[in-house]
């Protein structure tokens, strides 16, 4: 008797850890589903230069009791495609874990023939949508800033040229960027997706010949084994930031790649970037 009862013991013990676990997995999922999803571009606008596909995600609380910085995260993918997912979602979840709000923006991108300036387009209409609905989900305007990862980290940098003051970012995160569009450092296809075959273009879209004194505030990273983007535009990058006073935090590495999003190569000394930046965030550029 006592071993059928040992026996159902363990039987029910299984099932309702099996039943915890269901539910755990599940509400997980939910919670990475809590984010609200806009269209950047409607009714006539969309039909053209395949606006129908920009769009953003939207994380926030859904009755904020305060309001709270922003990011605007720009996954990378070469201008090309968009590692959403690791570079964006992931990363949003990130942001909004810390008590800040994040917006992962899906820019038009060249598999689609998108070429510059239809990413900073987009961008505008995402600034626009998220100032003009900053009440609703909790945003201190005056700290909206953008966070880019590879390409999305050149469209960062980009941003941070905009002559219009409402869209010109709080801060800038540029997380193992491209940073040039010049011989002999250029990742090739970034720009050729980008410039679409327009070389007048090479000069104004490269970003260490563009710093000066009204940039806003960087955090740059970057890894010196990085197989895909080379690392020299961010050292030129960096020198200029410090050449022109700008407050920023440059971060080079010897060991992590590329396209590692919030999780680097164990033993990397990029580990940890994304605290790094918050508190700096909190201690430099918001005091």
């Amino acid at each position: 008797m006592t071993g059928i009862y040992i026996d159902l013991k363990v039987k029910w013990f299984k099932s309702a850890l099996l039943c915890l676990l269901l539910l755990f997995v599940s509400g997980g999922a939910i919670a990475q589903q809590k984010y609200l999803t806009h269209k950047l571009w409607k009714g006539g606008e969309a039909r053209f230069e395949g606006r129908y596909r920009s769009k953003v995600f939207v994380y926030a609380p859904s009755k904020p009791s305060e309001k709270a910085p922003a990011v605007i995260v720009l996954p990378g993918g070469s201008y090309t495609y968009l590692a959403i997912n690791s570079e964006g979602h992931d990363v949003a979840r990130y942001f909004i874990s810390k008590g800040f709000r994040a917006v992962v923006l899906r820019y038009r991108m060249g598999f689609y023939g998108a070429r510059y300036p239809q990413q900073l387009e987009d961008y505008r209409k995402a600034v626009d949508y998220i100032k003009d609905n900053s009440e609703r989900f909790g945003i201190d305007t005056t700290k909206i800033g953008v966070a880019g990862f590879s390409a999305g980290g050149h469209l960062a940098g980009c941003t941070a040229l905009e002559e219009n003051p409402r869209y010109r970012p709080a801060f800038v995160a540029m997380i193992y960027p491209v940073v040039t569009m010049k011989e002999p450092y250029v990742h090739k296809p970034s720009r050729d997706h980008l410039l679409r075959g327009n070389i007048s273009l090479v000069g104004k879209l490269s970003l260490e010949d563009r710093v000066d004194e009204t940039f806003p505030p960087v955090f740059l990273l970057h890894c010196e084994d990085d197989p895909v983007v080379r690392i020299e535009g961010s050292r030129a990058f960096a020198s200029e930031l410090k050449k022109n006073g700008v407050n920023c935090v440059v971060e080079i590495h010897p060991t992590g790649k590329h396209g590692f999003g919030l999780k680097p190569a164990a033993g990397s000394g990029a580990a940890g970037w994304a605290d790094r930046f918050t508190e700096w965030l909190q201690n430099s550029v918001f005091d």
